[in-house]
């Protein structure tokens, strides 16, 4: 009887063990039952305003949404392109991505981002968008994101050192630009800084300058297109454009204008936030960029996807919805120096874009601004455009340069 009493003591003591342990399971299971993890990749950099508006708009949702974590990935501009390829080979997307407009449709066509045409049909606001940012979601008539921002490019200058060189006014033509950046020119300062580094950063900011002498990427060969790319590479031989541009991205083009290396920069909106924190001593201000035969800027901005590979697709919607709001949307783009593309924000006065000159000169910049809507194969028309930077700041031949470009860019062309 003490034998089997023993048996018996051991099976329930085993028993109990074993309810306790399921319970701890069934405890843990539930703790984490629910509680969904959102991978989101972008390109924003770290300290930026953009980045501190990612950030922000990631903790409202999850302290508003217990249910969602987030678990976001930064990568440099260049390689964020470069590890969604590879993605989408291997099998390891993130359920969210933060990408530039103008590649949209090339990953749509790659089959990186789903489909979410009746998501949007569903939520039934996407006319509330401009339409170029709207279309540049789109591909073959179906939506594979949502547009987020946009913004456009202007010329900042410095006031003081403009005094000091006599110079009354910002420069509104191609010549009193090229005058101007001569003039500021000093053993240790240079008139003009612009990015021109090996990424989409170079080619978004060369392109305003093509547009501005009247040609296009479908006349990449044409003496317009010519005369823009010689119209770099002489302030380059002058000495009013470092030959560094060629490493520089717009950050680093901020940091000269910052430091006083450079009295004007091409530069967006989002650097407005850090001139302002970061800079108060510096006097500044931005006006639209000078015209060549015509006046011209860029689109530019994010837009929102979601990978075709997540297994949280109505929950990454979920949150892409949210963050477009006018009350959150509003709020989110004044931190991140942003510039909304839904009319109802745009218009809305309550914000600063409506109540600030600096900013009002992007939003009139835009009326100017043409996006980048040349196909599924942008991509790879933007290396060969580049390519012909590089190679036309290192001091080649610009005829040849261009020619040479045009030939790779007409078969790439829609």
């Amino acid at each position: 009887m003490k034998l089997q009493w023993k048996l018996l003591c051991g099976l329930l003591l085993l028993m109990v063990i074993a309810l306790v342990g399921c319970s701890d399971g069934a405890s843990n299971e539930s703790r984490n039952d629910g509680v969904i993890t959102l991978k989101v990749w972008d390109y924003l950099s770290p300290d930026s305003p953009s980045e501190k508006e990612q950030l922000e708009l990631l903790r409202k949702y999850e302290e508003s949404h217990p249910n969602i974590k987030f678990e976001r990935t930064y990568f440099p501009f260049a390689d964020l392109k470069t590890k969604l390829l590879q993605g989408i080979a291997g099998g390891e997307l993130p359920d969210i991505v933060l990408i530039d407009n103008p590649d949209h449709q090339a990953f749509a066509a790659a089959g990186v981002f789903a489909d979410i045409t009746k998501e949007v049909e569903e939520w039934g606001e996407a006319d509330q968008y401009f339409e170029g940012p709207r279309a540049s979601t789109m591909l073959d008539g179906k939506y594979y994101g949502i547009p987020n921002n946009s913004n456009a490019l202007a010329l900042f200058y410095n006031k003081d050192m403009f005094k000091e060189a006599g110079i009354t006014e910002p420069p509104k033509t191609w010549s009193k630009l090229e005058e101007a950046a001569k003039k500021l020119t000093t053993n240790d300062r240079k008139g003009l800084a612009i990015a021109a580094t090996k990424s989409e950063e170079g080619t978004f900011q060369f392109l305003p300058f093509l547009w501005q002498a009247g040609a296009d990427l479908d006349s990449f060969g044409s003496p317009e297109a010519i005369s823009a790319m010689k119209f770099i590479q002489n302030m380059v031989k002058e000495g009013s454009i470092s030959e560094n541009i060629v490493n520089w991205n717009q950050q680093d083009v901020l940091v000269q204008f910052q430091t006083g290396k450079a009295a004007m920069m091409v530069n967006g909106p989002w650097q407005l936030p850090t001139l302002r924190e970061e800079s108060k001593d510096l006097n500044w201000d931005v006006t639209l960029m000078p015209e060549g035969k015509q006046s011209a800027s860029i689109l530019g901005g994010e837009n929102w996807a979601i990978s075709a590979t997540t297994e949280h697709r109505q929950e990454a919607f979920n949150f892409i919805t949210w963050s477009q709001q006018p009350d959150i949307l509003g709020p989110m783009h004044e931190l991140g120096g942003r510039l909304p593309n839904r009319e109802d924000v745009a218009d809305d006065k309550r914000y600063e874009w409506n109540k600030d000159e600096q900013l009002q000169v992007f939003v009139q910049q835009i009326k100017t601004s043409k996006p980048r809507a040349y196909g599924t194969k942008y991509p790879e028309i933007s290396t060969a455009v580049q390519e012909a930077i590089q190679r036309s700041i290192t001091g080649e031949d610009v005829e040849k340069i261009m020619r040479e470009s045009a030939e790779k860019i007409e078969p790439l062309l829609p």
